[in-house]
């Protein structure tokens, strides 16, 4: 079902420029923008319309003697569980609802460690304890997928390299620790991983799962990337794995499918799903490049209703604390729907919303978007305020008990603002930021970078004691 009522569908009628990173000490005296976010950049081909195709960044049109068209991947931000946190785990499972219960840092923090991983970083760390202690998993655009030990005496070095062939948008989800972690990741080779790190020699891939129907498709655009496995996985209370590829799977922890949604009897070729499922009360929610956010029994994934969007819907949705589903889609909009499909409001950004986003402790709604803007809302969806950036921002805003938000920019910047709005620091960091920040629960910032790196921040050690 879907009805539109009476509440409110906020807009911003003008939305002050970006502004340049040369003006980020003055962020709140209204520096002007030295340069305003390009209108030509793509990051995949379902960016570009019609059947252009996206190369090095501009939406060109194919070209018969190109190979390569159709083999370009879509993006997604995913999930990674943890334990303990119940049905409304933070960016992981089934809700991906509230704030980090980590506390990031509010003063510049330092520089602990940079690791070369040779190709662009899109996906969010994903942090688990692995056979070398914490670790941050993450996949390159290279198709590599490595972990990095982020503390302790190992801290910087990489505990494991595998090579998955195709590329990695997708941010992994993780399972157990120790020698019994398990990671899930996909690829844009049609392909959902289960791989199973080790203490003493080589990782290892468990098993691996090819989904979909597109093992001969060469066609440019989003045909081409319908298949791609980046809209997950997520992982549920029972350890299946909600994933997004054409349409969306459930599978079991050891890769057999359970369901397929849409079903094989219906006539229509499904489109893609990179938005990352979210379980709520029996229900998986995803967005998709049909132009619906769709409700699906957890069970069956029998479809139970879809609300109209008109665009592509590729951030991923979070569950507030009243059951509301927050959703962001191409059409610079920000949706809250209920939980019978019906509209509570609709907030209107300038540009895409790709990303997810961040809810704090106190309802308020956090989102960035293709306009350069981190926008703050009341749960209400009235505007609390507008930041600018220098650049389009890709990456989710991640909330810490405290409220402050932590986001990247393609202004090469990252950022952590108070709940009030106020820049507590920027850190230049030399290349696009499109990875959302992972934090340790000792304040530790995870972030990759389009440069091929990861990095990692800690907060600033206390001045030693007079005497």
């Amino acid at each position: 079902m879907q009805e539109h009522d009476t509440t409110t569908d906020v807009r911003i009628a003008e939305v002050r420029r970006p502004w340049g990173p040369a003006c980020l000490v003055l962020m709140l005296s209204g520096c002007p923008a030295s340069h305003p976010p390009s209108e030509a950049g793509c990051g995949k081909d379902s960016d570009c319309k019609t059947d252009r195709i996206c190369v090095e960044a501009v939406c060109v049109a194919p070209t018969s003697a190109d190979p390569a068209a159709g083999e370009a991947a879509s993006p997604a931000v995913v999930a990674k569980p943890s334990a303990g946190q119940g049905e409304r785990w933070f960016r992981d499972g089934p809700g991906h609802a509230g704030a980090t219960t980590a506390v990031g840092p509010t003063t510049e923090p330092q520089p602990r460690w940079v690791v070369e991983l040779g190709a662009v970083v899109f996906a969010t760390p994903t942090l688990a304890v692995g056979p070398h202690g914490l670790t941050a998993y993450v996949g390159t655009h290279a198709g590599r997928f490595v972990g990095v030990v982020v503390e302790g005496e190992r801290s910087g070095s990489v505990a494991l390299d595998i090579d998955l062939g195709g590329r990695i948008w997708a941010t992994a989800a993780a399972s157990g620790e120790g020698d019994s972690l398990r990671l899930y990741v996909g690829n844009d080779d049609d392909t959902l991983f289960a791989i199973a790190p080790a203490a003493k020699g080589d990782a290892r891939i468990a098993w691996r799962k090819r989904l979909g129907n597109c093992e001969d498709t060469r066609s440019p655009g989003p045909e081409g990337a319908r298949c791609d496995v980046d809209g997950g996985p997520t992982i549920g209370p029972d350890g299946d794995l909600y994933v997004g590829a054409d349409g969306v799977y459930r599978l079991s922890p050891e890769g057999e499918i359970r369901w397929h949604w849409p079903s094989a009897e219906q006539e229509e070729r499904p489109k893609h799903v990179f938005s990352t499922p979210v379980l709520a009360e029996g229900r998986v929610y995803v967005g998709g490049q049909d132009g619906f956010v769709t409700a699906l029994a957890a069970e069956t994934g029998e479809q139970q209703w879809q609300y109209t969007v008109r665009a592509d819907v590729d951030g991923s949705g979070v569950i507030g604390a009243d059951g509301a589903l927050f959703i962001g889609a191409d059409d610079g909009r920000i949706y809250s729907i209920r939980s019978d499909g019906s509209l509570r409001w609709s907030f209107v950004a300038q540009r895409d919303i790709r990303s997810s986003l961040g809810i704090a402790p106190d309802g308020t709604v956090y989102a960035t978007s293709f306009d350069a803007n981190l926008y703050s809302l009341a749960p209400s969806g009235e505007v609390n305020w507008v930041l600018p950036t220098g650049g389009v921002v890709h990456g989710s805003p991640v909330v810490d008990p405290s409220g402050t938000v932590f986001f990247g920019s393609q202004d090469d910047h990252l950022y952590a603002v108070s709940a009030k709005g106020k820049v507590l620091w920027a850190i230049d960091l030399g290349a696009d930021v499109d990875s959302s920040v992972a934090i340790t629960p000792s304040g530790t910032l995870i972030v990759g970078c389009d440069d091929g790196t990861l990095r990692a921040f800690g907060a600033a050690p206390e001045p030693a004691p007079p005497g």
